[in-house]
């Protein structure tokens, strides 16, 4: 009964999205998550799932490849950012510290001045929720924030939509 109402395909994304999860928090296996092609099974998955465990165990694959300055481009035009970005659909809190998490993550290696999360249009949820009454997802905002303004191009994007 379970294989015939789907229950089979989710089992499988969460086993595999769980497994990327793990794998990810050890620096030496994120390459090699995203040379195996683990962004797009990733960013596949956050798309399809609906279940805030398969999307917490996304977001926390996602967060912690956000944290390796060198993945972030093949992050980003690999469809990861754009996942992390669309999981703002739910709800769940853990879900939404995840989320929150991987933006710090992403925003603490700003370089050259732009932040791509406001070019790919986060900075709205970013400000939403600078205010969040869940200390983790707070926290990790604030610190985004922090990052993002402390180049001039980010600051004006940040005045010019309320940020402050």
């Amino acid at each position: 009964m379970m294989v015939e109402a789907g229950g089979l395909t989710s089992l499988l994304m969460l086993f595999r999205t769980g497994a990327i999860a793990n794998l990810a928090m050890n620096e030496a296996n994120q390459e090699i998550i995203m040379q195996e092609g683990g962004i797009s099974l990733l960013a596949m998955t956050a798309t399809e799932a609906n279940d805030a465990q398969t999307l917490r165990m996304v977001t926390g694959a996602i967060a912690n490849l956000c944290g390796d300055d060198k993945l972030q481009r093949k992050l980003r035009s690999e469809g990861g950012v754009k996942a992390l970005l669309g999981i703002v659909r739910c709800g769940h809190l853990d879900v939404l510290s995840q989320l929150a998490r991987g933006i710090a993550n992403f925003e603490k290696w700003i370089k050259n001045g732009k932040s791509f999360l406001i070019e790919d249009g986060a900075l709205p949820w970013i400000v939403q929720n600078a205010n969040n009454e869940a200390a983790p997802i707070r926290r990790h905002i604030e610190l985004a924030l922090c990052n993002q303004a402390q180049h001039e191009l980010n600051a004006k994007d940040m005045i010019s939509r309320g940020a402050l």
